[in-house]
């Protein structure tokens, strides 16, 4: 059996860690992940790997990052890591006998970019006042900055709100209560979708924070549409089939929502028109070396041909 995780996490009382959140909004540990798992799970997803025109999955560039949200169609390590029985156990504690992976990514956020204070309480991008949720969050890299912040017992009060989003406005009141969460590679943080929180912004340009997140809720009705390597599916059970939505509608938007040729940036633009170019130079000899071939054949057929008609004249006038 392959241990994903750390003996640590693997004996935490799950009750323990549900009561937590229950409390606080969130549990975290750091640690909890292997680091074989984390490499595995980077490497099958070829994150930064933008692939064009191409039938395989690949990731994509929204305006604040790489995003994969079809991580279970390429890492079969990332599809026995979110269906682990730790993570079932967890996910049952705190949601009850049937729960839905309603979405999951591995992304990485750019310098600069700002992430606004929000809840993963949302459906349709309308929020959701009935239902509970699950957000697992995995750092991949060190975090020491551009780290995952929540404000501490927010999902009791964020209900109040009528939308996802809070301005600054809004959080300033709330400041006393915000949690930086500055852990190293494999640190878990998991917190209710009703806690208000955010990708603290940073402008280390050579850095880049790497992160596995993953929300699993009790409405197992409507998700986000998912691709899995058929190959990774080892066992089938009634929580399987309702874990991941089989034969149940998956209507919901994957995010980033709005991605395009547009939301690329320089890097991805130049490394595009590099190999269109090279395709470009590439095809140009290749047509012409075929139409010099096509050229010189007929040339020497002609030339044939002739020669041809020469001994059939000698050898008629023989």
């Amino acid at each position: 059996m392959i241990n994903y995780f750390s003996e640590s996490f693997e004996n935490f009382n799950n009750s323990l860690i549900t009561e937590t959140i229950k409390k606080d909004s969130f549990f975290v540990l750091e640690n909890a992940v292997n680091k074989d798992t984390i490499e595995k799970i980077l490497s099958e997803a070829d994150l930064f790997n933008i692939k064009i025109n191409s039938i395989d999955v690949s990731s994509v560039h929204a305006d604040d990052g790489y995003y994969l949200s079809n991580g279970l169609a390429k890492s079969e390590t990332l599809y026995n890591f979110l269906t682990s029985e730790k993570i079932m156990k967890i996910a049952k504690s705190y949601l009850g006998e049937k729960f839905r992976l309603k979405c999951h990514r591995i992304y990485s956020v750019s310098p600069g970019a700002r992430n606004p204070w929000h809840t993963d309480d949302k459906k349709y991008g309308t929020k959701i006042i009935n239902g509970k949720g699950l957000v697992f969050m995995i750092y991949l890299n060190d975090v020491y900055d551009g780290e995952f912040q929540a404000i501490k017992g927010s999902h009791l009060y964020s209900s109040k709100f009528k939308h996802s989003n809070f301005d600054e406005d809004v959080i300033k009141d709330f400041t006393h209560d915000i949690t930086s969460f500055k852990h190293p590679m494999g640190s878990i943080i998991i917190f209710d979708n009703k806690t208000i929180h955010r990708a603290k912004p940073y402008y280390k340009y050579l850095w880049k924070r790497k992160s596995l997140f993953f929300q699993i809720d009790n409405e197992i009705d409507d998700g986000e549409k998912i691709i899995i390597n058929s190959r990774f599916i080892k066992k089938i059970d009634e929580n399987i089939i309702n874990y991941l939505g089989i034969g149940k509608p998956a209507n919901m938007p994957h995010e980033p929502a709005n991605t395009s040729i547009n939301s690329l940036n320089y890097s991805n633009i130049f490394n595009m028109q590099k190999k269109i170019f090279i395709t470009i130079i590439y095809r140009t000899v290749f047509l012409l070396k075929s139409f010099l071939r096509g050229t010189f054949k007929r040339k020497i057929q002609k030339i044939l041909g002739k020669k041809n008609t020469v001994n059939s004249k000698i050898n008629i006038e023989d």
